[in-house]
């Protein structure tokens, strides 16, 4: 059997991911800090090794004792840009010359605001303030494939499904306030991928995307912020019950990220369909919201973010 190591198996993301390998019949070592995190790892059927994100020399065995490294851990501090980079550099410098496969996790954000256009895997990058320093990384990782590794960029859109993501949060405020936000005028299109879909895109990526590979992950149904605040208002039983946010009151609440939440992407994903084979399977945000609701522990989770 392959062995996977991936830097967050318990996170939103990396959870899915890990999961999916784990059934493909791979061995799955995950990076954790803690002993409760290594409790949840092994619980899981994974075998833990223990280091930090900002000390990827911790992990220097994992990584080259794997036949596939994934990145989704996300360090959630001030300076989360230079870690993620430290942390990648070092990946790709430890896997350099040995045709492994390496996965990195970025986002469309670093497209900027596309308006009408459908943005596709070729479109120049615009990158907002909180996803800069991915442009130059994922330029890092895509020219590796010259120093002998396999080396992938999966962007994902925002990400939904299994009662959590972005979407659990806004579902919780919601509950919390007895009506559903959406930030600035709605009007902007966000573009969606189910997190099982997007798991199955790391998977069929890891088995069979060529090296230098850039890849886009969305269900090509994209909603309107608003629509995505209706919608999140009738999951918890305030049908019509919406209002705008202003975006320097959210500002303070999400930072520098809330400019993500204003951007209008269509993103296209034909490339990345054709070339792999890969076709979004998982029900849309509209059939999967009422989930939500009836998921109390995903709310309280993402209450306590």
């Amino acid at each position: 059997m392959a062995n996977l190591f991936i830097t967050n198996a318990t996170g939103y993301i990396g959870s899915a991911v890990a999961e999916l390998f784990k059934a493909k019949g791979y061995n799955v070592t995950a990076l954790t800090r803690s002993d409760k995190a290594v409790e949840e790892v092994e619980k899981r059927g994974y075998k833990a090794y223990r280091g930090d994100l900002r000390k990827p020399q911790e992990f220097a065995a994992a990584i080259t004792d794997a036949d596939i490294v994934i990145h989704t851990a996300f360090a959630r501090d001030q300076d989360y840009g230079a870690v993620d980079q430290h942390a990648t550099e070092t990946i790709l410098e430890l896997l350099k010359g040995t045709n492994k496969t390496f996965l990195y996790t970025s986002g469309t954000w670093v497209l900027g605001n596309t308006g009408n256009i459908l943005a596709d895997e070729t479109t120049p990058t615009n990158p907002i303030k909180a996803a800069q320093w991915r442009v130059e990384l994922e330029k890092k990782v895509v020219a590796a494939k010259d120093n002998g590794i396999r080396s992938v960029v999966v962007r994902p859109t925002v990400v939904y499904g299994r009662e959590g993501g972005l979407i659990a949060s806004f579902y919780a405020t919601a509950q919390k306030d007895g009506y559903a936000r959406y930030v600035g005028t709605g009007e902007n299109y966000v573009s969606l991928v189910h997190v099982e879909d997007l798991a199955n895109l790391y998977y069929i990526a890891a088995e069979k995307a060529a090296a230098g590979a850039l890849l886009h992950a969305t269900n090509e149904q994209p909603l309107t912020l608003k629509q995505i605040a209706e919608l999140v208002a009738i999951a918890s039983g305030f049908p019509g019950e919406t209002k705008s946010w202003n975006v320097e009151d959210a500002r303070k609440i999400y930072g520098d990220a809330v400019e993500g939440f204003v951007l209008d992407q269509r993103i296209d994903s034909k490339k990345t369909r054709e070339t792999l084979n890969w076709a979004p399977k998982a029900p849309t945000l509209v059939d999967e919201l009422p989930i939500y609701a009836g998921n109390k522990t995903a709310v309280q989770a993402a209450n306590k973010q």
